[in-house]
């Protein structure tokens, strides 16, 4: 960078840090546009303003304040053009023995003895949450499938997936012990996904909908979660896992027999069945999403079995009918967000290359 440039990057992000400070983020966002086409492409910081401008412009596009972790993140990366600082690079830390000869398995293993006191104090404290911590063999499978998942998609994606599907799966725990009978923690099955067992409960159709169905629901609000920690700190792996994570529950809706669809199905009626199956008809035609026309399959085969109750549940269809709206919405919801951000992220990057706003 020329000094030319460095003077000018200096203004710039001086200016965008007076307009952070007046709250004027629209022009703080245009400050910042044009401060990165002013870096090195190979600026860290330069990478860093791409990442997080994408989220700042989210949240101008839909009229929502930008929250105030995300104002400090970019008044951080400003400061540093402003007055930069230089660090040492840090040593990297030897790997343990276990990181080295298991891989991401051994890593996880060597990180849950490193903070051991941590460990005992959640499983005293927190034994709902960290359930399947508490279960060798759950434990194991969780620790397995994180290997897996961290091996292919990285450490974020992998344990933000993981956390997802133990929620899910701790949907079902929850209201089979709400219910009153006993299940087991979830077991998870590295490439294929986790499942609960539960002993006691009676073949009653209604009972089993309601079990079914809390893993989706519970699934539901994990990818809720994710969502916003990626609009706190500007991370598109969060978004990925928003995205991800209900799309999963939503294909878990296919009312055939391996999924939660298909065990909530024995509890709708014909007339119910016919509902469903017009609803997701309705959402694959509006949203384009082939995932709703596999559920309109399935609900077609399971009218035709002619399976269904004497007298469906009606509660469980319209759990259903919620379920199909609110998580084929919301992937909708998260698909746009991914489209326009990344879209702001991809101009903010080629700024410097002479492409206009």
């Amino acid at each position: 960078m020329t000094e030319t440039q460095g003077g000018r990057a200096t203004e710039l992000a001086a200016l965008s840090l007076q307009l952070l400070q007046r709250q004027d983020y629209r022009g703080a966002c245009e400050a910042l546009t044009s401060l990165c086409a002013e870096l090195p492409v190979d600026s860290p910081v330069r990478y860093a303003l791409t990442q997080t401008l994408g989220t700042l412009a989210f949240h101008l596009s839909g009229g929502s304040v930008p929250p105030p972790q995300l104002i400090g993140r970019l008044a951080s990366l400003a400061s540093q053009v402003v007055s930069p600082v230089r660090t040492q690079p840090l040593k990297p830390r030897s790997a343990s023995k276990a990181a080295k000869r298991f891989g991401p398995i051994g890593a996880a293993i060597a990180f849950l003895a490193k903070f051991k006191t941590a460990s005992l104090l959640l499983l005293t404290k927190g034994k709902f949450i960290l359930l399947g911590l508490t279960n060798i063999k759950a434990l194991l499978s969780i620790l397995a499938f994180l290997g897996v998942y961290w091996a292919f998609y990285g450490w974020w994606f992998a344990v933000g997936f993981v956390a997802s599907i133990f929620i899910h799966e701790m949907g079902h725990y929850v209201t089979v012990r709400r219910l009153g009978f006993a299940a087991s923690a979830p077991i998870f099955i590295p490439g294929l996904g986790a499942y609960v067992r539960w002993r006691g409960v009676p073949a009653h159709p209604g009972i089993l909908g309601r079990i079914s169905l809390a893993g989706p629901l519970w699934g539901f609000f994990a990818a809720i979660g994710c969502y916003f920690v990626f609009a706190a700190t500007g991370q598109g792996v969060w978004l990925a896992l928003a995205h991800v994570g209900a799309w999963i529950n939503l294909f878990n809706l296919i009312p055939v027999s391996i999924f939660d669809g298909g065990s909530a199905f024995f509890a709708v009626g014909r007339q119910e069945r016919i509902a469903i199956l017009i609803v997701s008809l309705a959402l694959f035609f509006f949203l384009s999403e082939f995932v709703f026309l596999f559920i309109a399959l399935g609900a077609g085969y399971r009218i035709l079995r002619k399976d269904f109750p004497a007298q469906g549940d009606q509660f469980v269809a319209y759990y259903f009918i919620a379920l199909l709206l609110t998580l084929g919405l919301f992937d909708w919801w998260i698909t746009s967000t991914a489209s326009s951000t990344f879209s702001v992220v991809s101009h903010a990057a080629s700024a410097g290359r002479g492409i206009a706003w």
